[in-house]
Formats: C-alpha cells, sequence, structure tokens
C-alpha cells in the first residue's frame, strides 16, 4: 500500500472521528427548574403552571430572561448544573478599596452539579451591565474571595459575586457557563431589595 493511501484513510478516520465527537456534544438546554411564583393549590392552576413552564424550557436560552430566587438547569454534554442567584444587595465598601462608582452589588450565588461530571464554576463567567447597556466591573476590595471552585458531581456550592456599580433599582446579569462548548447565555434581571 502507497504512502499516500495510507495518509488518506487516515485522514478519513481522524475526519469520521471528529464528527462522532462533534455528534456527541449536543446542545446547551437551559430551563427554570423550580417555580417560584404563588400559585393557588387547586389542579387547574398547577396544571397551567406546568404548561407555561413546558413551554418556558422551549424557548432558546437567548429568549428567557429569569430573575432573583429563580434555580435554573443547564444541561450540555460536558457538565450540568442548578444555578441559582439567591440574594442582591449594595455592601459598603472597605477602607482600602473605594468603590469608584459608588456603591458594591453584592450578589449571593448557590450551584448545584447535576451531572456526571467536575464543572469549574467562576465569577469571571458572570457580567453585569448597567441600564444604559455598559458593563460593570467587579470589586476586588474584600477578604471573602468571589466564587471560584471545581465542583463535584452532587455536591454544591454557595458563594458571593462582588461588582462597583453606580445605585440603580435593578442591573442585568449575563452567565456564559465555562463548560459549555456553545457559549450560551444565560440572562437574568437583577432587582436589588
Amino acid at each position: 500500500m502507497s504512502t499516500n493511501n495510507k495518509l488518506v484513510k487516515i485522514s478519513l478516520a481522524l475526519i469520521l472521528g471528529m464528527a462522532v465527537f462533534l455528534g456527541a456534544c449536543g446542545e446547551t438546554e437551559v430551563s427554570k427548574s423550580e417555580s417560584t411564583d404563588s400559585q393557588d393549590d387547586s389542579n387547574t392552576d398547577q396544571e397551567e403552571a406546568k404548561a407555561e413552564e413546558s413551554a418556558d424550557s422551549a424557548e432558546s436560552a437567548e429568549d428567557q430572561v429569569f430573575k432573583l430566587g429563580d434555580t435554573v438547569s443547564i444541561e450540555d454534554s460536558m457538565g450540568s448544573i442548578d444555578l441559582t442567584i439567591t440574594g442582591a444587595s449594595f455592601t459598603e465598601p472597605t477602607e482600602y478599596t473605594e468603590a469608584v462608582n459608588g456603591k458594591v452589588l453584592t450578589l449571593e450565588v448557590t450551584v448545584e452539579n447535576t451531572g456526571d461530571e467536575q464543572v469549574f464554576v467562576d465569577s469571571t463567567d458572570f457580567a453585569v451591565y448597567n441600564s444604559e447597556g455598559s458593563k460593570l466591573d467587579d470589586y476586588y476590595g474584600y477578604d471573602e474571595m468571589a466564587i471560584s471552585d471545581n465542583l463535584n458531581s452532587g455536591k454544591n456550592l454557595s458563594g458571593k459575586m462582588y461588582f462597583d456599580v453606580s445605585e440603580q433599582d435593578s442591573y442585568e446579569l449575563i452567565y456564559t457557563p465555562f463548560f459549555s462548548m456553545e457559549s450560551k447565555e444565560i440572562t437574568f434581571d437583577i432587582a436589588v431589595k
């Protein structure tokens, strides 16, 4: 067999292998996993809520906007998590590190690894925008570091993230999972209480 025939066969095998690998990498699925809205105990209301939740699950990630307290399930061939932004408040900057924009927005986050593989969760996967659409900087003045860790299968992690902001009633938070091959963006409307 000639060297050219061997190279052609090796090339075809590599192309086929890549096609199989890429085919195994499914689309990232994003859905609201629990309803946090108040519901009537009647069966009709519960059925309607389940139907609405199913419709929400069918929407693409770009069309969904979640809010504080929503648990969002993110499933990808590279990992699966449930993500909840559990709190949002303004906290005082330290005396040694001023907040350039005047306030520090502290977000409390809970993440549960619902997949079979370890996933990496880090505050750099999150971006906060003001009402004008400007990206806001992280704030690094606190002793407690922002959330960042590898999370094993079946385990959960809680932590905080800090952003240098000017005071507003709400902000847009965009999460782009590090583990997702598609770089899906999950959007939250964060109302500060």
